[in-house]
């Protein structure tokens, strides 16, 4: 139990940090902050699907409606094509502009699927995800 409150207290912090930090940045720091954030998020539930942290519904739930929160804000983040040389946006992202939001899409429809009841459905269910992120991957970030 201790280690979800950790978990869970980790979680908000950094979506605090994230929701105030968007609004002033632009670009490539944006998009950078973002993708952090989803990698966290997402890690909260990947550990607790492994048994590395003990599973508890409640975290489970909020992580997963975090992550609705940022899959969301993705279109609107990565809206700014700044390019920086060490971005690991590829320029395919805004020359697909209508694809890559289908990806976002496809990521929230996802997420929505996510049953965070029981450690089994959450088994169960997260493995979609992984594989909608892999397939925006593979097409617009760099390897």
């Amino acid at each position: 139990m201790l280690k979800g409150v950790i978990s869970l207290s980790i979680s908000i912090f950094f979506m605090s940090i994230s929701s105030t930090s968007f609004a002033g940045d632009t670009g490539y720091i944006a998009r950078s902050k973002l993708m952090q954030n989803i990698r966290l998020e997402f890690s909260v539930l990947a550990r607790m699907s492994r048994e590395r942290i003990e599973f508890d519904e409640s975290l489970a739930e909020s992580t997963r409606l975090n992550l609705l929160k940022l899959a969301a804000s993705t279109p609107v983040i990565f809206k700014d094509d700044d390019l920086p040389i060490n971005s690991e946006a590829l320029p395919a992202i805004w020359e697909n502009w209508d694809d890559f939001v289908s990806k976002s899409a496809d990521l929230e429809f996802a997420l929505e699927g996510v049953d965070t009841s029981t450690l089994a459905d959450l088994r169960g269910s997260l493995g979609n995800v992984g594989a909608t992120c892999g397939s925006c991957h593979q097409k617009y970030r760099m390897k």
